[in-house]
């Protein structure tokens, strides 16, 4: 088995590669999703990420408010280290054990936005790069997800530079172009990939 780790700056497309590793057929772990299955209510993280942050986090129902949460951790680099050091331990653990569970497919892959900041290299043999040019991100922020300009560029530079990222990747993909060309560019990624890990 040959673990492929997806990661990029934000915006980039990482999450449309995976959609379409999956309608290929492939495995592919998604951090993020996991990462809010950790968040409900009666989870360990849960209960650290309150005991850490206050009940001022939570919603009316008593879920964390992530929109409330992530403002705190943005705007100071103190709080974000403190919640990385709670979620990242759990995802990871997750992740391997997903990893574990599909050990007999030839190809896993695991979408990971922040697998240079969680130091999570050495979990997975290989790194694909999903990059794009800053503006690009910033205006897929702002139309995607109603992001204010400050806001978008706040969490862009919170990343590891696209520029670093690209140079401890095994494989690069450029995605400021249309869906089908990004289509393209996975396919023949993945010729390249099954050419060289596939008997």
């Amino acid at each position: 088995m040959k673990k492929i780790g997806i990661t990029g700056t934000i915006a980039s497309g990482k999450t449309t590669v995976s959609i379409l590793l999956r309608r290929k057929g492939y495995r592919v772990f998604d951090c993020d999703g996991y990462t809010r299955s950790l968040y409900l209510p009666g989870q360990p993280v849960y209960e650290a990420i309150v005991d850490t942050f206050g009940e001022d986090i939570l919603d009316g129902q008593g879920e964390i408010d992530r929109a409330s949460l992530a403002g705190i951790v943005f705007s100071n680099e103190e709080a974000r280290v403190k919640l990385n050091s709670i979620v990242h331990p759990a995802v990871l653990a997750g992740m391997e054990r997903f990893f574990f569970n599909h050990q007999e497919e030839p190809l896993v892959f695991a979408e990971v936005p922040l697998l240079f900041e969680a130091h999570m290299e050495s979990a997975v043999d290989e790194i694909l790069v999903v990059a794009c040019e800053h503006d690009t991100a910033i205006q897929r922020m702002k139309e995607d997800r109603g992001y204010s300009e400050e806001e978008a560029e706040r969490r862009y530079q919170a990343m590891v530079h696209p520029s670093l990222q690209k140079e401890q990747a095994h494989y690069v993909i450029l995605n400021d172009g249309t869906l089908s060309e990004l289509n393209d560019k996975v396919i023949a990624w993945l010729e390249q990939m099954e050419d060289s890990h596939v008997s």
